[in-house]
């Protein structure tokens, strides 16, 4: 799993909220590197309110 940069310990743990976070954090990463620019990273905690409206 390390080859493609996946926690483990995240996965070990069944946290999926901690592993989506260490995809987002690595994912960032990568593509500050390919920008050589820093990314803002926007907090989407306030959209776990919105539903889809089929449910």
């Amino acid at each position: 799993m390390a080859t493609h940069q996946i926690d483990a310990i995240t996965l070990q743990k069944d946290d999926f909220e901690g592993f989506i976070a260490s995809c987002q954090r690595m994912i960032l990463a990568k593509i500050e590197a390919a920008m050589d620019k820093p990314v803002l990273a926007v907090d989407d905690s306030a959209f776990n309110d919105v539903t889809d409206e089929e449910e």
